[in-house]
């Protein structure tokens, strides 16, 4: 197994012990920031931006921290807010900007702009002397364990959806939408989905090499695009699964929501695409079940993400990954758990297919260039114009 895909394996592993270790660090850290703002009275709207992984970690959260929080909560790609969205910002936002290195020119840009309109503007990074810790008015710094070497990120992944679950616990709490025994019930319930994790890594990592080793080989694979399917939470997991597949084997596949690929990659499916269906049991569980029997119509394959116990999902699927739950988990904290089945199968097929990561040990001018266009893009104020006009 090649070293980069060893050290990817590793970070899989390890996620669950990070979920149980790092949250108490986090809350820490949020009730510190949060205490500082009045936020009875001062939070009324949550802007989420951030680019790759950090955008997908927002969607990921979204639907647990306007649950435990109330307040309406948006998620933007760091784009789509720093040069559009920013606009409806007030005094009274919460701008949450997510980068890991902490130096994506974008996402700083979306700080720089939420400062700028006079809202609140929290950093989630895991340097805490990166310009985006710089230039936010606060924050959380994310103390993932250290991996040597360039690798698909995985721990940042869960890093970034635990910094946001620890700040909508504690501003929950702090504006009183939640009590203190509700927020202690949900943090232990974060240790319980540690657990879980843990269950599903061993349960899926020969599964899913078996499957691998039946439809790839380096001359003649079987699968030459998988469609990866979700809904709420894990629209972000199958975002998040494409890019991992991407990044650590430079395979091709597409992400979609589970009702739009009925009404798009339907048309495009056949023999040659593997269909893979995130479906926890949630709001969009029936309709992933419907949509599954579409694509033995057109001759492609089901595979399906979901509880061990899900024998009305097994009744469509050619296969199914199962994620070890002792009882039924919740949908808003589902994203936690169902990206291992894909983190695994990226491991996997990266091994197989003789992939080093991103590709870049062996064309360095793909880093070159990738670090150029994302950390060396010039940040921008809101344009003076357009100052002076609000």
């Amino acid at each position: 197994m090649d070293s980069s895909v060893e050290r990817m394996l590793k970070e899989v592993e390890e996620q669950a012990d990070f979920l149980k270790e790092g949250y108490e660090n986090l809350l820490k850290q949020t009730r510190e920031i949060i205490k500082k703002y009045n936020p009875k009275e001062n939070f009324d709207k949550i802007y989420i931006s951030g680019c790759g992984d950090s955008y997908y970690a927002g969607i990921a959260m979204r639907e647990l921290i306007v649950k435990y929080t109330g307040i309406d909560t948006e998620v933007y790609q760091a784009i789509e807010f720093s040069r559009y969205a920013y606009k409806e910002c007030t005094e009274n936002s919460l701008v949450i900007a997510i980068s890991n290195s902490g130096e994506v020119a974008r996402t700083i840009e979306c700080a720089v702009r939420g400062k700028e309109k006079g809202a609140l503007a929290i950093g989630i990074t895991s340097d805490g002397e990166s310009r985006l810790a710089k230039r936010a008015n606060e924050i959380i710094n994310i103390d993932i364990p250290p991996v040597v070497g360039l690798v698909p990120g995985t721990m940042s992944y869960t890093g970034s959806m635990l910094g946001l679950a620890a700040l909508a616990f504690e501003l929950g709490y702090q504006i009183d939408y939640i009590t203190k025994e509700k927020q202690q019930e949900l943090l232990d319930y974060l240790v319980d989905v540690g657990k879980m994790m843990k269950n599903t890594v061993k349960e899926n990592f020969e599964l899913v090499g078996k499957y691998v080793d039946e439809y790839f080989d380096e001359e003649n694979s079987q699968v030459k695009i998988y469609h990866i399917l979700g809904s709420g939470p894990n629209y972000a997991t199958a975002q998040f699964g494409t890019m991992k597949l991407l990044e650590a084997a430079s395979f091709v596949s597409i992400p979609q929501g589970i009702e739009e690929w009925a009404h798009s990659q339907y048309f495009v499916t056949d023999k040659n695409t593997h269909v893979i269906f995130i479906t926890p049991q949630g709001a969009s569980h029936d309709r992933a079940n419907e949509v599954m029997q579409a694509v033995s119509v057109v001759d492609g394959k089901v595979i399906a993400v979901a509880e061990e116990n899900d024998e009305e999902t097994r009744k469509y699927a050619d296969f199914v990954w199962p994620v070890k739950v002792e009882n039924d988990i919740k949908e808003e904290f589902s994203s936690f758990i169902y990206p291992i089945p894909l983190e695994i199968l990226s491991v996997h097929l990266a091994d197989k297919l003789g992939q080093s990561a991103m590709d870049f040990d062996r064309k360095p001018w793909k880093k070159e260039e990738n670090f150029r266009q994302i950390f060396k893009s010039k940040i921008k104020s809101i344009p003076p114009k357009e100052n002076k006009e609000g």
